[in-house]
């Protein structure tokens, strides 16, 4: 397997560094001339904000930044991604439960989470629990369908059904200010305490430095209703146990400015969490789940970039993420161990990345990006994992880019390559794979005096088997092929700032078309065997609508309002199929949001809503697949007197009994407080 892997590592480093010789010699030649387009893009972003960037996009993007992140009941990013239109969460509740994103009926995996512009990594799962990003020291939480517009980006970026994408806080340069913080304190139901700091400071013109810590515990302990018939006589109150946990998040960022729009930033992240793990709540079974799971994971990276030319932009990624999981059961099940199960699991991935922009003429650009990055898995377990083959993998990416825009048209392509070498310690790896996806994105303006936009794409991605679906205990299938996703979109984008008693009104619509192919399921062998197979074909059809508006009342008041919904058709496609052309699971055929603010002064109170329709876990024509739909209604209220702001919620506020998750029931009507101390100098 070594010499398969190594030639192709061979080529990877050829490029890269062909890359390097060729952007440094080119970088210096360039180094006096103007920074005309940088200047040019940064001063669009800065006249225009929010609504260029997103009416502009010939891929949709939804964006919530500054102070609309605080007031959508938001404690982590997952709270803010059900405000997007056409995505789906997954939570299987309470404070420490874990929270997975699914755009477009597409499975989590698609959906690539960017933090600063590199991708998360979990090569076991796929997924990322979106409820460990606190949003202290976020300044913008974006999601781009497809792939983020801006073709100067890392390869990876490119490789995903929908990318979620974070930035960090950082204070811009100013010579009357060199220092910014915040003091928070968290506290509401269930236990919740959740103090936490942000610092960033200033350096002399140079070096910007912040500094982000939160710690987080709570009991997790919370009241539901568990039902046993249709009325309310066959129901009792429960309480949901081994809920609670602790933890710790601290992050570093440093960004020195080598001279104007050159570059260096730095982020070092640790985050450490133990928790309960709630079992399944079924008829008159209270769970006594003894499950425990302690996450450890640190990450690193270093990010160059260099804009200083008109004509030639190109930068650098390098990171190395470490995880450890560490998964403690006590069932009497486990009797050759005492009645213990102990499993850890260490994953490790190491990144490298180069990016190249080129500009042809004066609307036409050029990019080429590589990717590289290797993974591995090792467990150590208590119950002998006998034909574990602790897996490694080398993952290569390398794609083209070209965009084309001016005020009226936008248009964009690019190929992506991806190719993947594995290796196990012993039994059979993983074939090797190699593929190309393309993408083509449009835009184009249909008035002149009028912000009318229509816009379109097609990609196509696939998504590689994560070394669960390869490689674990009993259940992996090493011959899986990856999934194959082939995305179309069609929509518009309309803004306007002249219709009467309105200030600001933006309408976005998007219909949708998503075929899945090789699509992996579980399929049982037996009562207690199952297996990973390719089998399973999705297509989805859908409509993304949302709507923003905001008018000012008097001098000093506003109103703001903004929705969003989806329709999603997500059917069954494989034929001979138990559930042949019926709604995949989880994935509800209506959904949305909608939420109203008014602003007086100094204090602002609003109101939040979520609804999801009928979602079903199984074949529809049994009804005990059924989950009810449901509406969320959540408060706010919030007033600043100097330095201080006071922030009091109340979610779900009519005590809605729903699941997210069949059989993990949510929390009820519960509050929390904010306080938060600001400090500049």
């Amino acid at each position: 397997m070594f010499k398969k892997v190594i030639p192709c590592l061979h080529v990877l480093r050829a490029v890269v560094l062909l890359s390097v010789l060729f952007c440094s010699s080119f970088a210096r030649a360039e180094e006096l001339k103007t920074d005309s387009l940088y200047r040019k893009n940064l001063n669009e972003v800065v006249v225009n904000g929010y609504h260029l960037q997103v009416l502009k996009a010939s891929l949709p993007v939804q964006i919530s930044s500054g102070k609309e992140l605080t007031m959508l009941n938001a404690a982590s990013v997952s709270d803010i991604a059900r405000y997007f239109s056409g995505v789906t969460i997954k939570d299987y509740g309470g404070i420490g439960g874990m929270k997975t994103v699914s755009l477009r009926g597409m499975d989590a995996p698609y959906t690539g989470v960017s933090y600063d512009g590199v991708i998360m990594s979990d090569i076991q799962s796929g997924q990322i629990d979106l409820g460990r990003f606190p949003l202290d020291n976020i300044s913008e939480v974006s999601l781009t369908n497809g792939q983020p517009n801006d073709i100067f980006q890392s390869a990876r970026l490119f490789s995903s059904g929908g990318v979620l994408c974070l930035k960090t806080k950082f204070l811009n340069y100013n010579k009357n200010q060199s220092f910014d913080g915040k003091v928070t304190f968290k506290t509401g139901s269930f236990g919740l305490l959740n103090p936490g700091l942000f610092l960033t400071k200033n350096i002399g013109e140079k070096w910007t430095f912040n500094l982000s810590a939160d710690a987080l515990t709570a009991n997790g302990e919370y009241t539901f209703r568990q039902y046993y018939g249709s009325t309310d006589n066959l129901s009792e109150e429960l309480t949901r146990t081994n809920c609670d946990i602790k933890s710790l998040r601290t992050e570093v960022n440093g960004m020195f400015r080598i001279r104007d729009n050159e570059t260096i930033s730095l982020k070092a992240n640790f985050f450490d969490s133990e928790r309960g793990l709630p079992g399944n709540i079924t008829f008159y079974n209270t769970d006594d789940s003894q499950q425990r799971l302690k996450d450890r994971t640190f990450f690193s990276q270093i990010h160059y970039e260099n804009r200083t030319s008109d004509k030639f932009q190109h930068q650098y990624f390098a990171r190395i993420n470490i995880s450890d999981n560490h998964f403690q059961d006590a069932d009497s099940k486990y009797a050759e161990t005492g009645g213990i199960l102990n499993d850890n699991y260490l994953q490790k991935e190491y990144y490298l990345s180069s990016s190249f922009q080129y500009k042809l003429l004066n609307s036409l650009f050029i990019s080429a990006s590589t990717d590289w990055w290797y993974n591995n898995l090792n467990i150590n377990s208590n119950v002998d994992f006998k034909d574990f083959q602790f897996p490694t993998r080398h993952t290569g990416l390398a794609n083209i880019a070209a965009k084309y825009f001016n005020e009226k048209l936008t248009l964009g392509a690019n190929l992506l390559y991806t190719l993947t070498r594995e290796n196990v310690h012993t039994g059979v790896p993983a074939p090797d794979r190699d593929k190309l996806s393309p993408t083509i994105n449009l835009s184009y303006k249909l008035l002149g005096d009028k912000e009318l936009r229509i816009r379109a794409f097609y990609k196509n991605i696939y998504r590689l088997p994560t070394f669960n679906d390869l490689y674990y205990q009993d259940m992996g299938n090493h011959n899986l092929r990856p999934e194959d996703a082939s995305q179309y979109n069609l929509g518009f984008t309309y803004q306007d700032a002249e219709i009467p008693f309105i200030s600001d009104f933006t309408v976005m619509a998007d219909g949708y078309y998503n075929r899945v192919a090789d699509k992996i399921i579980a399929v049982p062998r037996d009562m207690f065997h199952w297996s990973m197979i390719n089998k399973s074909k999705v297509n989805i059809l859908g409509l993304d609508i949302s709507v923003k508006a905001s008018t000012s009342v008097g001098k000093s008041d506003m109103v703001k309002l903004k929705g969003n919904y989806s329709f999603q058709s997500a059917k069954d496609a494989t034929v001979g199929s138990d559930n042949y052309g019926e709604q995949i699971p989880y994935t509800p055929v209506h959904s949305g949001s909608g939420s109203l603010s008014y602003q007086h002064g100094k204090w602002e109170a609003g109101y939040n809503m979520i609804f999801s329709g009928i979602r079903w876990i199984g074949q529809m024509t049994d009804q005990r697949n059924k989950m009810d739909g449901y509406m969320i209604h959540s408060v706010f209220v919030s007033t600043t007197y100097k330095k201080w702001n006071v922030n009091a919620e109340i979610i779900d506020l009519f005590n809605t009994q729903y699941e997210v998750v069949k059989f993990y029931p949510m929390p009820r009507r519960n509050f929390r407080i904010t306080l938060v101390m600001n400090f500049k100098k």
